[in-house]
């Protein structure tokens, strides 16, 4: 065990970082728009596409 965390220790941790990353971000911004800043970014595309459709009529 000793040795496999001396030969592929830094992969680990750099795995679990990025793995952990993901985590937090998908629980902040939530799935199709069900967290509080997925569903105020999602309104914000929203409200920028009305306006350029808007602006182009």
């Amino acid at each position: 065990m000793k040795e496999i965390f001396q030969e592929y220790g830094g992969i680990l941790i750099t795995v679990v970082a990025i793995l952990s990353i993901i985590l937090v971000v998908t629980a902040v911004i939530g799935s199709d728009a069900t967290g509080i800043v997925g569903k105020t970014f999602s309104d914000l595309i929203i409200n920028f596409s009305n306006h350029a459709n808007m602006s182009v009529k």
